[in-house]
Parts: structure tokens; C-alpha cells; sequence
């Protein structure tokens, strides 16, 4: 997680090594888990206000990222 404190700015990132399944279901999986374990709670605790919520899934040298929306 990321505070960006004088513009009230959250960011979560969550990680996951794709392996044998696909990029994008390691990307859902990962922002899933973002919201399953509620980590935005902290951001909101600490004042933030807007939060960013992203999902990476890693193979290799290869990378994708999907935001929450």
C-alpha cells in the first residue's frame, strides 16, 4: 500500500505470479483478494480518500495490470 497523504491518495497493489494460468485471471484473482481481505480499510482509517486499487500478474518478462473500477 501507498499513501500519498497531502492529496488524501491510497494505492493497492497486489501481485501474483501468473504460472500456468492466464494473465488476466491472475490479475482478477489478485484484485479479488485485494477486496476479500478488505485492504482498503486501512487507507480509509488513515484518511484517504481516494484509493486506487491494482491488480498485477507477472510470467516471466512479461506483466499485466488492471485497475478496479
Amino acid at each position: 500500500m501507498i499513501e500519498i497523504r497531502d492529496e488524501r491518495i491510497g494505492i493497492v497493489i497486489e501481485i501474483k505470479y501468473a504460472g500456468e494460468q492466464s494473465m488476466e485471471a491472475a490479475c482478477l484473482e489478485a484484485l479479488a483478494q485485494i477486496e476479500d481481505r478488505c485492504y482498503e480499510s486501512k487507507l480509509l482509517q488513515d484518511g484517504m480518500k481516494t484509493i486506487y486499487k491494482y491488480g498485477i500478474a507477472c510470467r516471466k518478462k512479461e506483466c499485466m495490470v488492471r485497475a478496479a473500477g
